[in-house]
Order: structure tokens, then sequence, then C-alpha cells
């Protein structure tokens, strides 16, 4: 035990040093406290020691009077001159040390005996601490361990400690969240990205995180992005649609996913870029550009119409036949999911240019025929004859009558129909006509066809040309 003495001014002269402990009290004082009582404050023990009086002003300072030195008589075996004086001054360093050992040692027990030792854990790193302190905040401050409003001080900051008190010290830590394109902000203590999730409140699960759930979290927080999985249709290139959960942000990514290759010319609905829903639907069509190249494309000749005045109403002729022509052509051919779905004529050269055939078609109105004449008394016949060869070929057809009507359409000694007769010039009926007159038409006709063809049973029997 340390005790300390003074002049007696108040209701102690001594103070136990030892016996109290100093306890930092919240308001900025020194407690001294037993561990079973109560305590005094430290500014009352220091009463036990007088302060000097103080000096009035224009007061003297007094000295008091020297007292006398005692004369004594020099001991002989007493140490003389300057080995005496050396030996005095090794008593007095000896005695300095001494008094010095003597405080320290009373200081260190003192610091004990007010000093706590807490554990403390900052962040999860345990420690053991000493600290003259009476409070959890106490500690904190010894420590330099700083605080703010969000983090986790347990127990509380103005908590009393004793000997063996455990605290605990969470950080707060600014977790900044992208799921799914948006923004989330959250404050958590954990020092993991698992952790961190598990206080936020979902883990996301089966989600793709930007960074391994393991990474440690420092007191400057983590950003974090987070794909969760989503149920998507997705009809791909025509294809019967499908349902898929797959983990992705975006439309591409799903097709990504589905290695589904999009080119320039491909169609994607929603846009790419869009961020993707639960229960989207995705289609894509595969679009293809071709270019093919026809060298021989054939170019159709069209065919115009001549009116020809000599010709009946209704006949035609060939004046001039058409003829195709040729083009090289390119052309820009879209396909839309393997079908073409459009063609675009990109370049065009003409190689051969076509031929226009030309007909022509009669105009001419026939004469109406001829009011049948009113049959006669008595069968008229015309047998006049001759030796030509028309004479032979009446006698064949009609038995030599130039005058002959049936009525089977057939008229005259050579039989002409009605049209024939009319388009080589004959009037009337063949047989109202002469012998000559007949004779006349077929001269015309034979000249136009070259040759007796157009009496072919009755030539070939006289040996005709045809």
């Amino acid at each position: 035990m340390v005790s300390t003495a003074g002049p007696r001014t108040g209701p102690s002269s001594a103070v136990n040093v030892s016996a109290p402990r100093v306890r930092p009290r919240v308001d900025g004082t020194l407690t001294a406290a037993r561990r079973t009582g109560a305590g005094t404050p430290i500014r009352d023990v220091m009463t036990a020691f007088p302060r000097p009086r103080e000096r009035r002003a224009g007061e003297l300072v007094q000295h008091p009077a020297p007292e006398p030195t005692p004369t004594t008589q020099a001991d002989p075996a007493a140490p003389q001159g300057r080995f005496a004086r050396t030996l005095r001054s090794r008593w007095l360093l000896g005695g300095l040390v001494a008094l010095t050992a003597t405080a320290v040692a009373g200081t260190t027990v003192a610091y004990a005996s007010m000093s706590t030792t807490v554990a403390l854990s900052v962040d999860g790193e345990q420690r053991e601490v000493t600290a003259l302190a009476s409070t959890v905040g106490d500690v904190l401050e010894a420590e330099g361990v700083e605080v703010g409003p969000r983090d986790i001080v347990a127990p509380s900051a103005d908590e009393e400690i004793e000997e063996g008190t455990a605290i605990t010290v969470r950080y707060a830590r600014q977790l900044d969240l992208v799921v799914d394109g948006e923004e989330e902000t959250h404050w958590v203590t954990a020092t993991s990205v698992s952790d961190a999730l598990a206080q936020v409140g979902t883990d996301y699960r089966g989600s793709d995180l930007s960074t391994s759930r393991s990474m440690t979290i420092g007191r400057d927080g983590a950003s974090l992005r987070v794909v969760t999985p989503k149920k998507l249709t997705l009809a791909l290139a025509g294809e019967k649609p499908v349902t898929k959960q797959l983990t992705a942000l975006r439309v591409s990514d799903a097709l990504e996913q589905m290695k589904v290759d999009v080119d320039k010319t491909d169609e994607v609905s929603p846009k790419p870029g869009r961020v993707l829903e639960d229960g989207d639907k995705i289609v894509f069509t595969d679009v293809r550009v071709a270019t093919e190249r026809d060298r021989d494309q054939v170019i159709e000749a069209g065919t115009t119409q001549r009116d020809d005045p000599d010709a009946l109403e209704g006949e035609t002729s060939t004046v001039r036949a058409a003829q195709d022509g040729v083009r090289d052509v390119t052309y820009r051919v879209v396909f839309r999911n393997g079908e073409e779905a459009s063609r675009k004529v990109v370049t065009s050269s003409v190689v051969r240019e076509p031929v226009t055939g030309i007909v022509a078609v009669g105009t001419r109105v026939p004469e109406p025929e001829p009011e049948p004449e009113p049959a006669p008394a008595a069968p008229t016949s015309n047998f006049a004859g001759g030796s030509t060869v028309w004479d032979q070929l009446a006698q064949c057809e009609s038995g030599g009558n130039w005058a002959i009507n049936t009525g089977n359409g057939y008229y005259g000694g050579l039989q002409f129909n009605l049209g024939t007769w009319q388009s080589y010039g004959g009037t009337g009926l063949p047989s109202s006509n002469s012998r000559e007159t007949q004779i006349a038409v077929a001269e015309r006709l034979r000249a136009a066809t070259g040759g007796y063809g157009s009496w072919p049973s009755c030539s070939s029997s006289l040996g005709l040309p045809q």
C-alpha cells in the first residue's frame, strides 16, 4: 500500500491510492470507485492536499530567518574534502532513484486498479484492450474506433462496462445493387457478398452475379449487378414457339444463350437491347438477302394487227412473225425464314430486242346473198360444151351442167361455194353466170393456188396438177 501524507487541512490527512478505482465519467470528471461501493469525485480527494496561500497584491514576501547551523567538532574518522562531497552526492542520487521508483510503482498500481480489460471485436477482428473507461463509448474513443449512425455497436455506447465485457462493432457498408437494370441501395454490416444479400432479404438463388458470392466487402462498400432467371417464350426462325427459363438481362442475351446469331438484316421483337421481364415473348425472324442473275431472260414479243381491206371481215393472215428478245437481269431477293418474300430488279440490260409480229385482219364486208331466184317452171340446164380442161372438170363435178343449183351450197358447173366465188371476183350466184364467167373466176383461183387443188377429187381422176 502506498500512502501520501501532507499537512492536515481537511477531514483527512492521508489518501489510500490503491483502494479505490478511478473511472472516467461522461461528465468529464474522474470518479474513484470501489467495485462494491459508491465513488467519490477525485477533486474531493485532492482537497486533502493543501494549496499554497495566494499572495495578496503589494504584500512582501517574508522569508523565515535561517536557523543557526550547529557547530560540531569534526570527527577525525569522517571523510574529509573532495572525497566527502562525492560520497554525499552518491547518497543523494540513490535517494532520488529510490523515490522515483516508488512514484512509478505507485502510478502503475493506481492505473491497474482504475483500468478495465474488455474484449473488443471490430468487423470480426478480436482483440483484448485495457482502458481507463466506464462505458462502451469510452472504450471506443480510447481505441480510436469511430462509429456512425448506421454502424452497429453492442452493447450500446452508453452502457457501463465491467471486467471482461465483450464489445462488438459492425461497420455499415453501402451495397449498390442493379437488379435486372433497376438500381437499389442498401446498408449492410456483412463483410461478404453472400452475407450481404442475406441481410438484404434475398440471396438471389439461381441468379447471375457480377462477382463471386465469397468476395469480401470493404468499408467503401460494393457495387453488384444481378440478373435473375426469367420464364420466356421464344419463336425462332418460324419454328414452333418454346418456353425456356433463362438467366438473361436483355433480349440479345436470351438469343445468345439460345445460340441464335442475329445479323443486321434479321428482325427481332422486342428490340435486342430491351430489358427482359418474366413472361416475355421473343420473336426472331431470319431474314436473308441474296442477289440472283438471269442472263437469258425472255422478252416476249408482242403482235400488232393491221387492217386488210381486201380480205373479208374476220379473215386474218400473218404479215410478220413475232420473235422474242433476251434480257440480262440482276435481282435482289429477300427470304424470310427460308421462304422468298420479295424480288426486286437491281439492274437490267437488253441483249436482243424483240420483234413485234404483224397480223392482217380483213375488213371487207361481203355482199349480201341475193334473193334466191324463183324456181323455173321447168329445170333449166346449161350444158354448153367445149373441149377445155374446165369442161372436163365440169363434166366430173356437175355432169357438165353450168347452171346447176342443188341447194347444197355449191353452185355452177365447177361447184363454187359462195365465199370462194366472191373472193375471186364473182358476183351473184355462180350458177346464174355463164360458162365463160365461171371459167374466168376458176382461172383466177387456179393462178392463186398454183394448180387444180381446189377440185381435189376430179383433178386427181383427170391427172391434173394440184
